[in-house]
This record gives C-alpha cells, sequence and structure tokens, in this order.
C-alpha cells in the first residue's frame, strides 16, 4: 500500500474514532446560570426518570411537594430491560438543581443537613464542593447518594447521583461489577460539570 493511501486510513479511522466516542454522550447546557455536562446518550432527560424516592436536592413548594429540578437524567430499569432484568435495580438518575441568591454558609448548610455526620469537601478540575455520600429507604425502596454543592457567582449549585433499587423476593442483588460501573457513568458525570463564571 502507498504509504499516502495507509496515512489517509490512519487519519479516516482517528475521525471515527472520536465521532464513535462524542456520540456516544449528550451535553446538558443551563445557558441561564452557565452549567453544562455530559451524560451517557442512552439516557433519558426529563420527568420519565422517576423514582418512589425523589431527590434530596429538590426545594419544597409551599403549598407541599417539591419544585421541578433544572435538570434530570438518567434510566428506569423497564420490562424486558436485558441487562438489569431480574436484578433488584430500579434505575439511576442524575440531578442538577440550584438556590439563587445564596450564600456560603447557607449552600453548605443544605448538604449538610442531610448527614447526622460532617459532611467533607471535594475539588473537582479547580471547582470546590461541599460533598455528602449516604442513601435512605422506604417502603421497600432504597437510594445510594452522592450530593455535591457549590457556591459560585452567588447562587448555589446542587448535584446528586443516585442508584436506586428496590427489594423483590425474586430479584438478584446487582452484583458488585455492574453496580461499581454504574457509579462510574454517574462519577463521569460530576466529573464533567462545567460552571462558567460570571461576568
Amino acid at each position: 500500500m502507498p504509504r499516502k493511501t495507509r496515512w489517509t486510513c490512519v487519519v479516516l479511522l482517528t475521525v471515527f474514532a472520536s465521532h464513535a466516542q462524542t456520540s456516544a454522550l449528550k451535553t446538558f447546557h443551563d445557558a441561564q446560570y452557565g452549567v453544562t455536562f455530559q451524560y451517557p446518550a442512552r439516557w433519558s432527560a426529563g420527568p420519565d426518570v422517576l423514582f418512589y424516592l425523589g431527590s434530596e436536592i429538590l426545594e419544597l413548594k409551599p403549598g407541599g411537594g417539591a419544585h421541578e429540578p433544572l435538570a434530570k437524567v438518567g434510566f428506569v430499569v423497564g420490562e424486558g430491560d436485558k441487562e438489569y432484568s431480574g436484578t433488584n435495580l430500579n434505575g439511576v438518575q442524575f440531578v442538577y438543581n440550584l438556590i439563587p441568591q445564596s450564600t456560603a454558609d447557607a449552600c453548605r448548610k443544605r448538604v449538610q443537613d442531610l448527614s447526622a455526620d460532617p459532611i467533607t469537601q471535594t475539588t473537582i478540575h479547580g471547582v470546590i464542593y461541599n460533598h455528602f455520600s449516604g442513601g435512605d429507604a422506604g417502603l421497600g425502596h432504597q437510594a445510594s447518594r452522592e450530593i455535591f454543592s457549590s457556591f459560585q457567582n452567588g447562587h448555589c449549585y446542587l448535584f446528586e447521583e443516585a442508584i436506586h433499587t428496590m427489594t423483590m423476593d425474586d430479584a438478584k442483588q446487582l452484583d458488585p461489577a455492574r453496580w461499581k460501573s454504574l457509579r462510574r457513568k454517574l462519577d463521569s458525570v460530576i466529573q464533567s460539570v462545567h460552571i462558567a463564571r460570571a461576568g
């Protein structure tokens, strides 16, 4: 094969591989508050990503109930699901919300109120987040959560990762390898978060 043709093939393969990697992800962008993040293209977005145990970072309405978050992505295990059918997995979700015109102390307290133990701080791409790792359960449903808050641009930015499971007599526990795989996918979303500086 002539050298020029060989290099053309290499370049085309590189372009195709790059395109395949990019197309496997979708990008969420909130122009108002400057937040972007990427998530698996196979995941759904919006109100259909719904679980019995709701998100912990939603703000309550005065008359009861909770406001919708600014973004919610993930998936719910459906009937005939080839990968998770027969397991106790109900699905996963990544939630983004914001409390406008907040303070750094209030933003930290929003996460601290979820835990009896002191929360930690973690830095992702130079941004400091308050971090809570825990879970909750009710009526046969369980949620394993990772919650993050960061005070930026005068607002409190909130993010939540959650793996939802259900207790069922005939369901197998999700094996550790697949659990870790789901956690890695959720972690990759928070790792992709970018908050634009105001002004």
